[in-house]
């Protein structure tokens, strides 16, 4: 339930516990003036309350620190994967250039023949040496 609550508000247990037990040793520390409180007590709940403060503050960083380096892991990851994906747009973006180059030859060729054709110094008979040579030369889809 704590927990819960903790992480609601964007605490995390091992910062409640720094904050409090610093706080609890400025206490311990304070009750020194006191002349009821033995100054031995006050001296050993403080320090007691500092070294806890200390490792609850040593544990934060360290889960800190682990939690970077987490984080710079998945950031690696994720530049390897853009890496890869720019090749691949990379290697598309050429593909399809060349396929716009393709088409565009074939348009080029498509107009001349039509344009022979209205002339009418070519035919559109199988047996005409020019057509057959035109054809053969015409490339569809991937192949060359």
């Amino acid at each position: 339930m704590i927990g819960f609550i903790l992480s609601t508000i964007g605490v995390g247990l091992h910062t409640l516990v720094a904050y409090l037990a610093l706080a609890g040793a400025a206490l311990a520390f304070a009750a020194r003036l006191d002349p009821r409180i033995p100054k031995a007590l006050s001296t050993l709940v403080s320090v007691l309350l500092l070294c806890v403060s200390v490792w609850s503050f040593s544990a934060l960083h360290y889960a800190r620190y682990e939690e970077v380096a987490d984080l710079k892991a998945r950031v690696a990851a994720l530049d390897r994967i853009a890496q890869v994906h720019k090749r691949i747009a990379q290697k598309t973006n050429a593909d399809l250039l060349e396929r716009i180059v393709q088409v565009g030859s074939l348009q080029q060729q498509v107009a001349d023949y039509e344009i022979e054709l209205e002339k009418g110094s070519i035919s559109a008979c199988p047996a005409d040496p020019a057509y057959i040579e035109r054809m053969r030369a015409l490339q569809f889809g991937g192949a060359q």
